[in-house]
């Protein structure tokens, strides 16, 4: 309430001394324009906030535009009749200019006082309706915001139970097997879990952390494959202090393993590199049956590409490929 009082203080002071700054075009008196501009702008003022505060919202904004112009037009006419006669009395008794007060009360005398008008409801609605586009706009942009925290919110929890549920069924099948590797694997996923534990809630993590946990999680699929699986991997080992919005690689890495998988000898290929304008350039590629997997990509990738939309609306490209027998991802990031 202050901060508009303030405002408003602010605009009818600026205007009554730029039309008294106008004025000294018909009297050379700055400060008697300001006397005299104070006592006129009262019947103003009020045609403004009757328009700004009952005729605006109430008509204009309800898409009622006649009743609008009607009502508006009316106001300005009354305000122009009685303008003039509070003109001419200033005029006729308090600084003694009678002649100066007929004027406005005279045909020509109204037309100005109807232009200032016109042009003071002009101003005023202006800036009215920009605050209001403005207010509008900043309202839209909160919800929208919420919006989209609530949903990268809902996809990260589609990911994660996907991922628990893999990594722990691994475990569960070799452990079996043996015990020893079982072990490891065991220890390696709670890395993985520390680190989407901890790590999966910031906006943004150490690309550094996010190869680790990527190396971790491959590791865990090389035990679990043992050696049906032609696994070939290239990671960057230096990468400076790029950050990456986390848990964004792995879904991917994780459909190839899911879908690479065949009755024969199976292949993937995992590659990562940045380029010196900090550009990730990741490939994943993997053999795969056309009968089992074309045409589908999981709700893995699904989610990371709704991601990448939402973080990397502008800096980011995404192909995937499926043909031949070969399922291709290439995914070009550019990091912070």
């Amino acid at each position: 309430m202050k901060k508009n009082i303030l405002q408003h203080i602010i605009f009818w002071t600026v205007y009554i001394l730029i039309w008294s700054a106008h004025d000294l075009a018909y009297y050379n008196n700055f400060f008697s324009n300001i006397r005299s501009n104070l006592f006129f702008f009262l019947p103003y003022s009020l045609l403004v906030y009757f328009n700004l505060y009952v005729l605006i919202p109430r008509f204009l904004l309800n898409r009622k535009p006649i009743l609008y112009l009607f009502f508006i037009m009316c106001g300005i006419l009354l305000v122009t009749y009685v303008s003039s006669w509070n003109v001419y009395f200033y005029f006729a008794n308090i600084v003694n200019l009678q002649i100066k007060g007929l004027f406005f009360v005279s045909l020509q005398g109204r037309i100005v006082i109807l232009t200032e008008l016109l042009v003071l409801i002009g101003m005023t609605m202006t800036l009215y309706l920009l605050k209001e586009w403005y207010q509008k706009e900043r309202y839209t942009k909160e919800i929208e915001k919420k919006r989209l925290e609530t949903e990268l919110q809902l996809l990260k929890s589609q990911i994660n139970p996907h991922f628990l549920f893999n990594s722990l069924n691994s475990i569960y099948i070799l452990l079996n097997k043996n015990q020893d590797k079982g072990k490891k694997m065991l220890l390696q996923f709670s890395d993985i879990l520390s680190h989407q534990l901890y790590e999966t809630n910031n906006e943004k993590v150490s690309f550094k952390k996010e190869i680790k946990n990527l190396t971790n999680y491959i590791d865990i699929e090389k035990i679990r494959h043992e050696n049906l699986a032609n696994i070939t991997v290239e990671l960057p080992e230096h990468v400076n202090n790029l950050q990456i919005t986390p848990m964004l690689l792995l879904p991917i890495v994780e459909n190839a393993f899911k879908h690479a998988k065949s009755n024969s000898d199976y292949w993937i290929k995992i590659s990562a590199d940045i380029s010196l304008e900090n550009e990730l350039n990741f490939i994943v590629e993997n053999s795969h049956i056309d009968k089992i997997t074309n045409g589908h990509s999981g709700i893995g990738l699904t989610n990371v590409k709704r991601r990448l939309d939402l973080l990397y609306p502008d800096t980011h490209d995404i192909l995937i490929e499926n043909q031949k027998g070969i399922f291709k991802v290439n995914l070009k990031i550019q990091l912070q």
